[in-house]
């Protein structure tokens, strides 16, 4: 899963690149995009599927990725929240990495 991270504050935005960039970035149709941005392929087959829609609450496994990620790399829990997602009809899909109080301090922005 690859990701462009932005730190605001005592926060961590993370986009999600698209899964299939080459053929996200020429498709026209709204379905298909999302399609090939989701890296999930659960979630990219219901997609197409009409009938068979995915609830948004779905995403937050994402991130639950993010924050194993996170937690191991700080050393200490972490809070993830879902901020946009292609399933509740944004362009991506972007979660918010809330940096714990005692780690704010200690990282320089570059």
């Amino acid at each position: 899963m690859t990701e462009a991270g932005v730190r605001e504050g005592e926060k961590v935005i993370m986009t999600k690149i698209p899964y299939m960039a080459k053929q996200y970035i020429s498709e026209t149709d709204e379905r298909t995009r999302k399609y090939y941005y989701c890296h999930c392929p659960w979630v990219r087959e219901a997609i197409l599927e009409e009938d068979h829609p995915v609830d948004p609450i779905f995403c937050n496994c994402s991130g639950g990725y993010y924050k194993n990620f996170w937690e191991a790399v700080l050393n200490q829990p972490v809070k993830v929240e879902l901020l946009e997602s292609v399933l509740m009809g944004d362009e991506v899909c972007k979660f918010a990495l809330h940096l714990p109080p005692e780690i704010i301090d200690k990282i320089e922005v570059i």
